[in-house]
């Protein structure tokens, strides 16, 4: 008896730990489950149970049997049936949504204009339509019957006190009006003999809020004659990212005074002139609907326009590049997306760009012909303009070879070949890179030699980035060159019949040697002083004219021809350099397509 209750205890424990394991994956997986289960073990503790929608859970959809043993219910309990609106719905394919998203990467027409220069300078210059107002710098001066030379301020009720005249109402006056106002009441008191000259000295300071979308709003003071981008540049120009440059307004106690458009002024340099008075406030809008303009084009940014605007004003205003020739105008607005390709050359005038599209301008056309420079031993011109088939025999055909010409050695340098090159050892590279940072040590001193390295083969890497491949395309003497194209910007580069070698790498003293028939690679390596310490001798490259290569070592007995180039590269100890393989292998690259010998 003892014994059946022993085990109906252990059966009990068993259970409760598969419980108590089993329910935080309920809880991520069937939230129904688990509100459940918490339901049932509130019942069998004797408490009442929660409201479901007060706790934030959604009520069971099943009833759950009562439990008599732990491990039993976990057995006995049904899987819940998830509601319909709780099911996840199918993944949307990307392909069925097409979206550009803009983001502070994408400049903003106008965002380069408030740098300060504005903040910078105050506008004091002449301005007829300027109204007098309190608080005013007047110069005055009388000569004749009268003389007086001062400077007058306008006072609280509008006037100036000429000593000798009286007051005298000038507020509101017009600038340009001025000395006739003045003047005027001078002759009621002095009829002759008085001569009247007066001028603005100082505009009134003004102090005006600046609001809205800039980067720091606040209250600012400068001379009521000032522009408006005197206190937008002060107050850090308009916030490109959430700022209009279309919708500025000027607002006196509350009434809209007038409007700017910056687009006007940075397009066409129009900006009016007002006069601002204390208490004005400048306020800056929110961004509007922008049209992205990209391609060719001066200035590729995010337009703002407010209405449907013509594609020629929108080239306009971008200044399209005169080598396109499509534009591709994609629509955004609605539910579906739409683009066109218009070729440049048609009928633009009925085609009208709405906010929120893209304009892309494209230069899209057939190369009809190539350009191709020959260089080194020849009798003709350097550049030849071929047909866009072309190939190596249409123009040794039109080339003409001097006596001294080696045309075995003919070498073709191509840009594709070039940037593909610089492309692999980029990657050589940043595997290198990578495997450096990644390498573990087993114990302190490995870390410190570890760390040792890294700084060594960095140097390496920086050193070995810098090298430009010459994208050589080797034409081996039994290559055909009828099947070889040429394409745009080839460099045909003819060398000279020259029976010198030349020696460099790893030597002591690189040197160039006439050819000798009786020499061979171990002899001339050796009249260059033989190979330094870090010269490996199993690995010495043979470079003929026409850009191949031949791995030899230095005891070989091969013969070496005229215009033939000797290179020996550094040994890379595999005892002192973990990854050593990976550096043999870029010494082989830079040495090979750009015929440079990097140390460590």
């Amino acid at each position: 008896m003892l014994e059946l209750r022993r085990t109906a205890h252990l059966s009990r424990a068993i259970g409760l730990i598969i419980a108590l394991l089993c329910t935080p994956l309920w809880a991520q997986t069937m939230p129904g489950a688990a509100a459940a289960y918490q339901q049932q073990q509130q019942q069998a503790a004797g408490q009442t149970p929660a409201d479901p929608a007060a706790a934030g859970v959604a009520a069971p959809m099943v009833a759950v049997p009562p439990i008599t043993s732990t491990s039993q219910a976990i057995l006995a309990t049904p899987i819940p049936q998830v509601p319909l609106a709780a099911r996840a719905a199918p993944p949307i394919v990307d392909s069925q949504i097409v979206q550009t998203a803009l983001t502070s990467s994408t400049p903003v027409f106008g965002q380069t204009l408030f740098q300060g220069a504005f903040a910078q300078e105050s506008f004091q210059s002449f301005n007829p339509d300027y109204q007098i107002s309190i608080d005013d710098l007047v110069d005055v001066r009388l000569w004749g019957g009268l003389t007086l030379a001062t400077r007058l301020l306008v006072d609280t009720q509008g006037n100036i006190f000429v000593p000798g005249v009286g007051p005298i109402h000038v507020a509101n006056v017009r600038n340009g009006d001025l000395n006739r106002v003045v003047e005027g009441a001078v002759k009621r008191v002095y009829k002759q003999n008085v001569g009247t000259y007066v001028s603005l000295a100082a505009a009134q300071p003004v102090k005006v809020f600046v609001s809205g979308f800039v980067r720091r709003p606040g209250l600012y003071g400068a001379n009521s004659s000032d522009s408006i981008l005197h206190f937008l540049d002060v107050a850090g120009g308009v916030d490109p990212l959430s700022g209009s440059y279309l919708d500025i307004r000027v607002l006196r106690s509350g009434t809209e005074i007038a409007k700017v458009n910056l687009y006007d002024f940075m397009l066409a340099g129009k900006l009016p002139l007002m006069q601002l008075r204390d208490g004005d406030s400048i306020f800056v809008g929110p961004l509007g609907p922008t049209v992205t303009i990209s391609g060719l084009v001066a200035t590729p940014a995010r337009y703002e326009m407010n209405a449907p605007t013509p594609l020629k004003t929108v080239l306009t205003m971008a200044g399209a590049n005169a080598t396109a020739t499509h534009v591709r105008l994609t629509h955004n607005t609605g539910d579906s997306r739409r683009a066109e390709y218009l070729p440049l050359t048609s009928d633009l005038s009925g085609v009208v760009v709405q906010p929120g599209d893209e304009v892309e301008l494209i230069a899209d056309r057939l190369i009809g012909e190539i350009i191709v420079q020959v260089e080194g031993e020849h009798l003709g011109r350097g550049q030849y303009v071929l047909p866009y088939n072309a190939t190596l025999k249409d123009l040794l055909d039109t080339m003409q070879f001097s006596p001294q010409s080696l045309r075995e050695g003919l070498q073709l340098y191509r840009l594709s070949i070039a940037a593909r090159q610089k492309q692999v050892l980029n990657d050589m590279l940043d595997k290198l890179d990578a495997a450096v940072y990644s390498a573990r040590s087993a114990t302190a001193d490995e870390a410190q030699l570890r760390t040792q390295e890294a700084a060594l083969i960095n140097q390496f890497i920086t050193r070995a980035r810098s090298v430009q491949p010459k994208g050589q395309l080797i034409l081996t003497a039994t290559a055909d060159p009828a099947r070889i194209p040429l394409e745009d910007g080839d460099v045909i580069r003819i060398p000279r019949s020259n029976p010198i070698i030349a020696v460099h790498g790893e030597v002591y003293f690189p040197s160039n040697f006439v050819e000798d028939d009786k020499l061979r690679v171990k002899d001339y390596i050796g009249m260059a002083g033989g190979p330094t310490q870090i010269g490996d001798v199993d690995k010495v490259l043979v470079m003929k004219p026409n850009g191949e290569i031949r791995m030899t070592s230095i005891g070989s007995r091969e013969k070496v021809e005229s215009g033939d180039e000797i290179l020996i590269l550094p040994k890379v100890e595999r005892k002192t350099f973990q990854f050593s393989k990976d550096i043999v292998e870029i010494l082989y690259q830079t040495a090979i397509a750009a015929g440079v010998v990097l140390r460590l």
